[in-house]
């Protein structure tokens, strides 16, 4: 975990209540030992990257900064258009698991569980499921098979500030222990991606895909006009790519088809003559000839995060 350094981080100079809350978000590489057979493809990994962020914050500051954090996680999950259910994951009565006194783990959960009926959060309550230093709220998703994932989560804790003996020096000239939060939006990066591509089957959408759009020249005598198009495009933030393969032009259609490129522009002598090109929609087939201007504004509301295909065409 990258926790300590953060926290090492925090304490690296006086805090005062007026500096609180203090946001420290870094993309971490963290490693563990999974046992064999515990490893699968990306969603379960030795060595992976987490979204790590700590919130240290006051008592008072606390019910607003878990919103906050929630919200953002929501964020996450609804700009990807995923399907996620809510989890309050709470110690059991397995003392030995779990670290810190028992009244700041029932406040915890107490708090935990009014920020969630104030949200309005459909959540179940997983005994047991604690980390050992605090509750959380779970983010849970599941893959193309069924299998339930974990990706986001936020945690508070109480007893990391005890340990590593936190402060700040509050209002009334007096040390105070600060609240940790524990967030993370997407979790582990690896295992986010490997949902990711599932919940879509690669056909991600067009503000999301590596490759946007394919430009398909019909013969060499297209090709400057192809290359005109790609440098606009890429000019205006576009990821199109080109092909001068000396092949079929049905044969570059059905690979672009294959590899789920959302949009083809097919260069003929006739689109070339007329400034224009033929369209080919993934999944939808030939929607006409169009004009560059055409394509690019409809490429530029479909970069926008959340935006779909239907809503445009």
């Amino acid at each position: 975990m990258n926790c300590p350094h953060h926290h090492q981080i925090y304490s690296s100079k006086p805090r005062s209540y007026r500096d609180l809350p203090v946001r420290l978000a870094e993309f971490g590489t963290v490693y563990r030992y999974e046992q064999s057979g515990e490893l699968s493809g990306l969603s379960r990994v030795r060595g992976f990257t987490q979204d790590d962020a700590h919130i240290y914050c006051t008592q008072d500051q606390l019910k607003s900064e878990i919103i906050n954090a929630i919200e953002l996680t929501q964020l996450v999950f609804t700009t990807f258009d995923m399907q996620v259910t809510t989890r309050l994951s709470f110690r059991d009565d397995n003392a030995e698991k779990y670290a810190g006194d028992p009244e700041m783990w029932e406040k915890a959960e107490r708090e935990l569980k009014e920020v969630a009926d104030e949200m309005g959060l459909e959540y179940t309550i997983g005994l047991g499921e604690a980390s050992f230093y605090g509750p959380k709220v779970d983010f849970i998703v599941r893959d193309a098979i069924g299998r339930k994932w974990q990706l986001g989560t936020v945690q508070v804790d109480y007893v990391m500030p005890e340990r590593f003996g936190l402060e700040y020096a509050g209002a009334d000239n007096s040390k105070h222990r600060p609240v940790i939060i524990h967030r993370a939006p997407f979790g582990s990066m690896e295992r986010f991606m490997s949902i990711l591509i599932e919940h879509f089957a690669g056909n991600f959408p067009f503000w999301l895909c590596p490759t946007q759009i394919s430009i398909l020249p019909i013969g060499q005598n297209q090709y400057e006009y192809a290359e005109q198009i790609e440098t606009k495009l890429k000019e205006l933030g576009f990821r199109p790519q080109t092909d001068k393969r000396s092949e079929k032009i049905n044969r570059k259609i059905a690979e672009s088809e294959q590899q789920k490129i959302p949009f083809a522009l097919i260069l003929g002598q006739k689109e070339m003559d007329s400034n224009s090109v033929s369209v080919r929609v993934h999944g939808k087939g030939d929607i006409g000839a169009k004009s560059l201007d055409e394509m690019i504004e409809i490429f530029g509301k479909l970069e926008v995060p959340g935006s779909k295909l239907e809503d445009v065409l």
